[in-house]
């Protein structure tokens, strides 16, 4: 990892600041992609990490197994102990009646990284393991990019149905029960992700490259803050005209009868336009009119910024975490009055918040799982990196940019994205490898699927073994002892009330 997340979002490079909520200082090099093993394994670093995993036969009463491991190098060999206390409860299977839980997949970068062509039986087989991995960390709900299922045509838009049919039956194989369909807009400011804005600059009075790129974070936020337009996400033509309106409601009508066909109406749901803020509220409300009224019942999803003017809007609500936590008393108006909530993570927040980042302790990834038994309301997780390597090679680069390798000039290190930001899951041979940030967000899940089925049966125990590890998002047991010590109470009392 090259630079520590920041003390509020991105890096330190952001705001020159200094995080105080993390488990090392930048840079270091730190275990995450999980490799399997198929024989015997030959050291070839000074160390080595293991995971272990072991099938577990039921069992009508807990138990405890001993397991044995020896390790061997050169003439040395130790044996190691394990007790592994085992007990008569399953959890249901990640799908239709657990929480919901996104990532965004890259079908581009599955293609380049495996050397297949994309749409291709090799990369269906592909694209199936890396949605097996997600499921396998409880991941239900695929999301499905305009920009991966339509193609730009002379006459207009038109849907790639062979796309859009390959794209859903390869997510149900895996075992995906929900779809959200990505936006339909964009912003209109491209963030200075280009040679432009630098050519722009006045070099005779600039001095150093920090100038530049002080420059460049200046136009970017501003940008961000203040733009008032958005585009279609395929031919770029302003929302607010009409022909970026006719190529809106085109996407989405052609979108609802796919739906339709395919028996999706009650598992669709669209986002219209990622992160809206103030300056966006008028132009956002124009583009979900147009898709209501195109997608009549389909519920509409948005990672929003600290925004309370897009009441009516949309239907399920999906601020950051923090946000969430600073306006909950909003956001749960919104679900009283009949709204739906999610919340997600991404390049922020930073700090002591929960986030499933490289140089932060991988008990605040199982905590995602654990938030929704202190915050009833929430319903589903968003976080946008699932495999977004950006042309990077995830195992050498860490953090990094959008344009990293479109500018010829690059000085917006200030935009970094923090470490693992971008990821979950790694390229392994002709399919995805998991990690030990998928496992957190995995046992965290299954924590959670635990805690719903005590809570149905002793609400008050539930909350109390809550309220030892989880009292919200900035307010969290680090100690991983403390965490298994509250683990192993939930499943005792959870054994205890399934009889």
């Amino acid at each position: 990892m090259e630079v520590n997340t920041g003390a509020k979002q991105r890096t330190e490079y952001l705001k020159n600041d200094r995080n105080e909520n993390v488990i090392r200082r930048a840079p270091f090099f730190v275990y995450d992609a999980l490799e399997p093993v198929y024989n015997i394994v030959m050291a070839d670093m000074t160390t080595m990490a293991f995971s272990f995993k072991s099938i577990i036969e039921y069992c009508r009463q807990k138990r405890t197994q001993e397991w044995k491991f020896r390790i061997t190098h050169g003439k040395e060999s130790r044996e190691l102990t394990f007790y592994v206390d085992q007990y008569p409860y399953t959890v249901k299977k990640a799908g239709k009646d657990t929480h919901k839980f996104v990532t965004w997949f890259s079908l581009d970068e599955i293609a380049q990284c495996h050397h297949v062509q994309k749409w291709s039986p090799e990369f269906e087989a592909i694209l199936e393991r890396y949605l097996r991995a997600a499921a396998f960390a409880r991941q239900n709900m695929m999301a499905i990019s305009p920009a991966d299922c339509f193609d730009v045509c002379e006459d207009g838009v038109k849907l790639n149905e062979a796309h859009f049919s390959m794209l859903v039956r390869t997510a149900q194989k895996a075992g995906m029960y929900y779809f959200e369909g990505g936006a339909l807009t964009c912003r209109e400011s491209n963030f200075c992700d280009d040679d432009a804005f630098y050519q722009s600059l006045d070099h005779e009075h600039i001095q150093n490259s920090d100038e530049v790129a002080e420059q460049f974070k200046r136009k970017a936020f501003d940008d961000f803050d203040n733009g008032v337009h958005a585009l279609d996400c395929l031919t770029h033509k302003r929302a607010d005209s009409a022909e970026g309106r006719a190529v809106i409601a085109s996407m989405a009508g052609q979108l609802y009868a796919a739906i339709q066909k395919y028996g999706l109406t009650e598992r669709w749901m669209q986002s219209a336009l990622d992160e809206p803020n103030d300056a966006l509220c008028s132009v956002y409300r124009e583009i979900t009119s147009i898709i209501r009224r195109e997608m009549p019942g389909v519920p509409i999803l948005e990672p929003v910024l600290p925004t309370e003017k897009l009441e009516g809007a949309l239907d399920v609500w999906c601020p950051s975490i923090d946000v969430y936590e600073n306006n909950r008393a909003f956001f749960d108006a919104q679900a009283e009055k009949g709204d739906r909530l999610f919340v997600y993570t991404c390049l922020t927040p930073g700090g002591n918040y929960l986030n499933r980042l490289l140089d932060l302790e991988r008990l605040r990834i199982v905590y995602f799982g654990w938030a929704p038994a202190k915050y009833p309301s929430l319903e589903g997780y968003l976080h946008w990196g699932a495999n977004q390597y950006m042309g990077m090679d995830p195992y050498k680069r860490t953090c990094y940019t959008f344009s990293e390798q479109a500018l010829e000039f690059h000085p917006k290190r200030a935009m970094f994205l923090p470490g693992g930001d971008t990821c979950m899951l790694y390229p392994g041979y002709r399919e995805a490898l998991i990690s030990v940030r998928s496992e957190a967000h995995r046992i965290g899940f299954e924590d959670l699927c635990m805690l719903e089925a005590l809570k149905e049966k002793a609400p008050e125990a539930a909350e109390k073994i809550v309220e030892k590890v989880f009292r919200g998002y900035c307010d969290f047991e680090k100690s991983v002892e403390r965490y298994r010590e509250a683990r192993r109470e939930l499943l005792e009392a959870v054994t205890e009330e399934a009889g």
